[in-house]
């Protein structure tokens, strides 16, 4: 009896990358910021009056580690007959100027993340702290203990967004939380649509229980805010009638 032998599936060798760069794409892809640069012009006269520099090709990884600053001055040697490439001032130098630049960055990002500390805790007191409620509360629901969520539409990653947090109202603040529950309930399974209905009106009469999953505030100390504010924003006393419906609407909701 014939016998037949077992097709072996071939397995797809990866072939690794053979694009090569030029020093000149290293040069076009840099940021408009950097080019700017005073000393950048040398770097172009470098590479239009060397030969051996207009024929390097460099294949991703060194292209990377040249475009990103990640080589030291000191290893420069090491890198130069790793890669077969001319012992030049234009390396040493385009190191320097892209290390200058991504410093810079840095420590221009740093300072936007002062200030956006900074005015976050100007915030009123109940919003800042819901807010910080809320990235923890992300954290319990999410499988890596993150907050996505929270870093994406919530948190501000810039000057404009924090100052616009500062001109909104408390109607404004209950309306980008309910939208923020909306996006936890189609992100997370476990979170439901009434856990968010009942943390919003927590927020609404500063009750919220700082509990992971979240707990309902007692009922007496429900109705005890809700008495407190009320008084603040009754329309009869120049309250904003819009606060007050939410008050009633969240204390129907946190005590049914």
């Amino acid at each position: 009896m014939r016998r037949y032998r077992p097709v072996r599936s071939r397995r797809r060798v990866q072939r690794r990358s053979t694009r090569t760069y030029t020093l000149t794409e290293l040069l076009q892809r840099q940021p408009k910021t950097l080019q700017k640069n005073a000393e950048y012009p040398l770097l172009l006269i470098y590479l239009r009056n060397a030969a051996e520099l207009q024929r390097v090709r460099l294949g991703r990884g060194p292209f990377r580690l040249l475009h990103d600053a990640r080589i030291e001055v000191h290893n420069l040697p090491h890198f130069y007959r790793t890669y077969r490439l001319p012992q030049h001032p234009f390396f040493p130098h385009f190191l320097r100027i892209k290390r200058g630049y991504l410093a810079e960055r840095e420590r221009i990002r740093q300072a936007r993340n002062r200030y956006i500390l900074q005015q976050m805790r100007a915030l009123p007191v109940p919003v800042v702290g819901f807010i910080r409620y809320l990235g923890y509360l992300e954290n319990y629901y999410n499988a890596a203990a993150a907050h996505p969520l929270w870093d994406r539409y919530l948190f501000p990653s810039s000057k404009k967004q924090v100052q616009q947090y500062h001109g909104y109202s408390l109607t404004e603040w209950i309306e980008v939380f309910h939208g923020h529950m909306h996006r936890l309930e189609q992100r997370y399974r476990a979170f439901k649509a009434v856990t968010g209905e009942r943390l919003v009106a927590s927020f609404i009469l500063e009750c919220v229980t700082p509990e992971y999953p979240p707990r309902r505030p007692d009922p007496a100390l429900v109705k005890r805010r809700y008495r407190e504010l009320s008084l603040r924003y009754h329309p009869d006393h120049g309250g904003d009638a819009a606060v007050f419906r939410e008050l009633k609407r969240a204390r129907d909701l946190l005590v049914q």
